[in-house]
């Protein structure tokens, strides 16, 4: 398919005085961008709904790149499982990233609230999705807290700082939660989030009284009481890298909502503080009991991982001696520290793929594809700098590769990843499946999803079935692609090794079936589309079965007539690998 124009979307730019934080922040945000084809400042509040809410980076990149004018405002609207808060959110990334935030930014979030609570303004102005979307996130999360926020890459405006709070103590607005995060916010949570696997070198916690130890399979704990005053303490002296394994940093009060319950409690009735409140959880490399100091333990490399919500409203009100805390400390063996921290920083339950990223299946693979050099499903850590794709080969991105590849897993690779670990495992990541086969794969799907941004920028934003090439089309394109490679490769023949799949000439012949998948794609898409009249939104079409049923047949008529083109055929990918030297 030929480019219609080149539509070059400007970057965020970062000064030459901006420290590494910022800069990296940048990066990502334009990153984000590039792949949705959205501007900086959703691809900004698409960030940090990603990295600070653990948003799916699909879901949140797909409604940020909801078409069209006329949002009043509303960047992103989502729910937190882990908080149980519905966020609608504004973001602002300007290009000079010295400048203070316009305090206009916080109107125009104040503005958004009668909007959201009745959604037949925004139908009435065209944006049918983004309303339904609002309706499907308050009826599915009917008795969650609703927060309204100002996310900025401009330093700090104590004006807005000042009239958030004054929107907070307003009658008017006083029944949701509002907060401001300014560059130096951002900035701050993001450092917290890039040392999650660090936390505090050293130090002291003391107890208030005897301190009970425990050993299991888990390592060592030890449960005890602790003074507020000494948690204040710590976070006087550590800030927010007290927390550095939670990534669910403290947000702010809201009138009737726990935090501010929390420090009503231990400012009015500290004796009752422990008896209501659920306790605090530290993970750390080692505890050893302190020679120096009665009921105290040593602490190395460690952080609250539950319990942030209460340190940081215990140090706010300025609590008493009186006021107590139970608190446990555990030593967890390498292998079970991070499903600590997860268990602990989320309602939900452990993510089924951590437990299949350590069988049998995927540490041959480790081992096979170490061998090369890459680095293959590492375990995830709270940091989210961008990795490089060329070393590393991440697990839950590769099972939505693999399954793409099938007609009965596709829809479910975009819609319903997280199960993909469950039932449909054995058959993705069947038994005889070779390192050979997932960099293949690997390799295959991130072309897709650079050939897929190179086609929706020459489009530009004008063309009105651009949405047909929104995010989630990378794993249609993949679907095209490895019906190509079907029909005219072998992939198991014995030409197609690790090492020549790892090479550019391999990657260049992908590359070349690639563009063919895109074009095949995205022309039958178009014809099977015919105004969404039957699918309704782009966003839901791509994840209709009804759609791939219909369009599966004409993809499947294209790539049968490719072993016929006399120019322009995608090539044989064992001829390609003969003509690799060793």
């Amino acid at each position: 398919m030929k480019a219609v124009y080149t539509n070059e979307r400007p970057k965020v730019k970062a000064s030459v005085k901006d420290p590494s934080t910022l800069a990296d922040i940048i990066d990502s945000v334009n990153e984000l961008g590039l792949r949705a084809g959205i501007s900086k400042h959703r691809a900004f509040t698409a960030w940090f709904a990603i990295n600070m809410h653990d948003l799916d980076e699909d879901d949140a990149l797909s409604s940020a790149a909801m078409d069209g004018g006329n949002d009043q405002g509303i960047d992103l609207v989502f729910a937190d499982d882990s908080t149980r808060t519905i966020y609608v959110i504004q973001g602002h990334c300007g290009d000079n990233h010295t400048k203070v935030t316009p305090k206009s930014k916080w109107s125009d979030v104040v503005s958004t609230i009668p909007f959201f609570e009745d959604t037949r303004s925004l139908r009435e102005v065209g944006r049918h999705e983004l309303a339904d979307q609002i309706d499907s996130v308050k009826t599915e999360n009917s008795d969650y807290t609703i927060a309204f926020g100002l996310i900025s890459l401009g330093r700090k405006n104590v004006t807005i700082t000042k009239t958030v709070d004054a929107t907070r103590q307003s009658k008017t607005f006083n029944k949701y939660q509002y907060f401001y995060l300014a560059q130096e916010n951002v900035k701050e949570q993001y450092d917290a989030l890039i040392e999650s696997e660090r936390g505090i070198a050293e130090d002291q916690l003391a107890f208030s009284g005897n301190i009970i130890e425990d050993t299991g399979e888990y390592g060592r704990a030890w449960i005890g009481n602790v003074s507020a005053k000494e948690l204040i303490r710590l976070h006087r002296t550590y800030s927010n890298q007290l927390f550095a394994g939670n990534v669910r940093l403290f947000l702010g009060t809201r009138k009737g909502g726990i935090n501010e319950q929390i420090i009503k409690t231990a400012n009015e009735t500290p004796g009752l503080f422990w008896a209501l409140n659920n306790g605090v959880s530290i993970i750390a490399d080692t505890a050893t009991s302190s020679k120096k100091i009665k009921n105290s333990l040593t602490l190395r490399r460690f952080s609250i991982v539950n319990g942030c919500q209460t340190t940081n409203a215990l140090s706010q009100a300025n609590a008493s001696d009186d006021c107590k805390v139970l608190v446990r400390v555990i030593a967890a063996k390498d292998s079970v520290k991070n499903d600590v921290v997860r268990f602990n920083n989320s309602q939900n339950a452990i993510k089924i793929w951590t437990v299949r990223a350590v069988d049998s299946t995927q540490e041959r693979l480790r081992r096979e594809l170490g061998v090369i050099g890459l680095d293959y499903a590492p375990k995830q850590s709270g940091s989210r700098r961008r990795r490089d794709k060329s070393k590393i080969i991440e697990l839950d991105r590769l099972a939505q590769y693999l399954a793409a590849q099938r007609n009965d897993f596709l829809i479910q690779a975009i819609d319903n990843k997280a199960e993909l670990f469950d039932q449909p495992y054995s058959q993705i990541f069947y038994p005889q499946i070779s390192a050979a086969d997932i960099l293949l794969t690997w390799q295959l799907g991130n072309i897709c999803e650079e050939k897929r941004i190179e086609q929706l920028r020459a489009l530009g934003k004008s063309a009105p079935t651009g949405g047909l090439l929104a995010v989630t089309a990378t794993f249609w394109i993949i679907f095209t692609a490895s019906k190509i490679i079907s029909k005219l490769s072998d992939i198991h023949s014995p030409h197609i090794t690790l090492e020549k799949i790892n090479t550019d000439n391999f990657r260049s012949a992908l590359g070349k079936i690639a563009d063919t998948a895109i074009e095949i794609y995205y022309l039958q898409a178009v014809d099977t589309y015919q105004g969404g009249k039957e699918f309704g939104t782009y966003k839901s079409t791509l994840r209709s079965t009804r759609f791939l049923q219909q369009l599966e047949p004409k993809i499947d008529f294209k790539v049968a007539q490719l072993p016929t083109m006399k120019t322009n055929r995608p090539p044989i990918l064992e001829n390609v690998a003969k003509n690799i030297k060793p």
